[in-house]
This record gives C-alpha cells, structure tokens and sequence, in this order.
C-alpha cells in the first residue's frame, strides 16, 4: 500500500464525499468566524458547490494571512473585519481540507482559521454566494460542510480556553 493509499483510507473531503484520488495540488487559504451579537455565525452559500461554509478564501501572492482573512470577508460579504485570534491551522486531510470543485480539481488546503471581530458594513453578497446570513450553530443548514462544522466547534473550544476567551458582545461593538 503506498503512502497516498494509507493517507486516502476512509478519508472524505469537506462535503463528505469519499476521496478516491490523492489531491492535485495545494492551496493556502484563511477563514474567519464572525459572530453577531446573539452568538450565530456567518455563513455563506457557495456558488461554486452550493454548500454553505465560512467566508474566506485563497492567500493571494505578498499578502499575510490576517490581510487574505480580512479582504476575503470584505469581498464576500460586505463586511469589514478585524482578525483578532488564530484559533487552529488545518493541514491534515482528517480535518476535511480536501475539495473537489466541479471541474474535477481536487485541491487540499492548509488553512489558517481566524476569530474576526466586524468593524462595518452591511451584509451583500458577491458573486461568490448564493444565500447568505448568520446561523445558530446548533441550527445550520443542512448542506453546511463538515470543515465548517469542524472550524466552529474549534472555535468555541478556543473560546472556553485560556488563550482565547472572548465575549460574542464585545465582538458586535
């Protein structure tokens, strides 16, 4: 069995999709957690696969991933942030960083997941989303990813945890 067999065994990719194939090339990206006042999240419907995830997006060439976080929320949503905390860096393929687009591109990322604080602006979508909005989290949509369901729930660990408490009402000021 070679090294992508064993990697492959029993992995899915972020929808839950069993990967068949290892990945064709790497990508790095971030993401954020913004929350509203009553602790939901927001969530974007993608236009690409038509799943819900966090806003975010692909590090572009010279930017550092706080600036990839914070333009990637402005120009998917409207909303100007501030990455306050690095919550976790997902790298392995058990994390749900695989994606397979429709063009058949299989792409597994490593990416840096950032607790976002909203400065202004008015939720609008892009082109990028289909739907958007804030979520409770016990109460997302039923085709919302298994990495965002993963990234939540990490974030609300890093929240309980001494390095990252934060108060949800401090973040809406």
């Amino acid at each position: 069995m070679t090294v992508s067999e064993r990697t492959l065994n029993h992995q899915v990719d972020c929808r839950g999709m069993p990967l068949i194939k290892g990945p064709d090339e790497i990508g790095v990206s971030a993401s954020g957690i913004i929350y509203d006042r009553f602790g939901r999240v927001l969530l974007q419907k993608r236009t690409d696969i038509g799943w819900w995830g966090l806003p975010g997006g692909r590090l572009e060439i010279g930017e550092n991933l706080t600036d990839c976080v914070e333009r990637e929320v402005l120009e998917e949503t409207n909303i100007t942030v501030r990455a306050k905390a690095l919550i976790k860096l997902y790298s392995d393929l058990t994390e749900y960083t695989a994606i397979q687009y429709p063009n058949g591109k299989l792409v597994q990322y490593v990416t840096a997941l950032f607790l976002c604080e909203k400065i202004s602006g008015y939720l609008i979508m892009s082109n990028e989303s289909t739907d958007i909005g804030y979520y409770d989290p016990q109460n997302f949509p039923e085709n919302t990813l298994l990495s965002t369901r993963l990234r939540v729930k990490d974030a609300r660990e890093f929240s309980r945890s001494d390095k990252g408490y934060f108060d949800v009402i401090e973040l809406e000021k």
